[in-house]
């Protein structure tokens, strides 16, 4: 499906862009953001790093693949259907805006899902469900970085095997950059559905009485009709955590070689509707899970490791 996009205007919010830290034991203090009283649930005491910005889309999306191609299995004849309900995102080029502007292209075709991956989709593939809502069609979440990129090599080696996709493809986390660009999904404003009064239409958030994960897409879909790309869960990509780089033209970016933490991105339910802007982000070390944050996949053509 081809895409392209119009250019976005930048956002300004009243807290000044940068970082904002999120103080998950309740104690407010400059710049600090407090998850007590109806984000009670969340389990894990963690301090977390916010980043705002905002962005400005111009055309198209591609993206790098990151994960090694699992070794080459016996098959059944290729008919593509991923097992997985995708939309296919094509190259092209975005302006990101947050402190600088950065034009981003993005040089190869990818396949987004439509939906976070649920608790059902996850424990068919590996066999557990490390979820602290438990329920088959909510968003899968308490799940590590290293065990989404798991169950990305589980699936794409299943999915190998009974001809869904090609041999050369596989599933992976997105990149940030192309998170970001699919998220939009074609249009100029700070989120996808336009104005932040319109979140409780397409995001379950903190402030439309979701204070539990809910069934993935039942809120409405975005443009290219991907589903709680805001809200729900907080959403895995493949990259380190870092400020974003100074140069203003930068090709199929996928964040520094490594790091302490990963960045997720989308906003949930246990935020405030305005951090599900599509630049905001969080940082994580990738060996936590939390009960707001999940992801969704990616399929692409195989390439390096990250």
């Amino acid at each position: 499906m081809a895409c392209w996009l119009r250019a976005r205007p930048a956002l300004s919010l009243a807290m000044p862009l940068g970082q904002a830290r999120l103080n998950l034991s309740g104690r407010t203090a400059k710049n600090t953001l407090s998850l007590s009283g109806r984000r009670r649930m969340i389990t894990l005491f963690h301090k977390l790093t916010v980043i705002l910005g905002c962005t400005l889309f111009l055309a198209g999306c591609g993206g790098p693949a990151e994960l090694e191609a699992p070794a080459a299995v016996e098959s059944k004849p290729f008919v593509f259907n991923p097992s997985i309900r995708m939309v296919a995102v094509d190259p092209g080029r975005y302006v990101r805006v947050t402190d600088i502007q950065q034009t981003i292209t993005l040089t190869k075709r990818f396949w987004i899902g439509t939906h976070e991956i649920s608790q059902k989709e996850f424990e068919s593939v590996m066999g557990s469900n490390p979820s602290f809502f438990k329920g088959e069609t909510l968003p899968v979440e308490k799940v590590k970085f290293d065990q989404a990129v798991e169950f990305c090599r589980a699936l794409t080696l299943r999915d190998r095997k009974d001809g869904r996709i090609r041999q050369d493809m596989i599933y992976r986390l997105p990149t940030e950059a192309e998170w970001e660009f699919a998220c939009l999904g074609g249009v100029n404003t700070p989120f996808s559905f336009g104005v932040l009064e319109k979140s409780g239409e397409f995001a379950w958030s903190a402030e439309n009485g979701a204070d539990k994960t809910q069934p993935v897409g039942g809120k409405k879909p975005n443009a290219w009709g991907l589903y709680d790309m805001h809200g729900n869960v907080w959403e895995w990509v493949v990259d380190w955590f870092a400020p974003h780089p100074k140069a203003v033209q930068l090709t199929d970016p996928a964040g520094p070689s490594g790091g302490k933490h990963k960045v997720f991105k989308g906003g949930g339910w246990s935020h405030e509707a305005k951090f599900a802007r599509v630049t905001s982000r969080i940082m994580m070390a990738p060996d936590m899970g939390i009960n707001f944050v999940g992801f969704r996949v990616v399929l692409s053509e195989t390439g390096g490791s990250r």
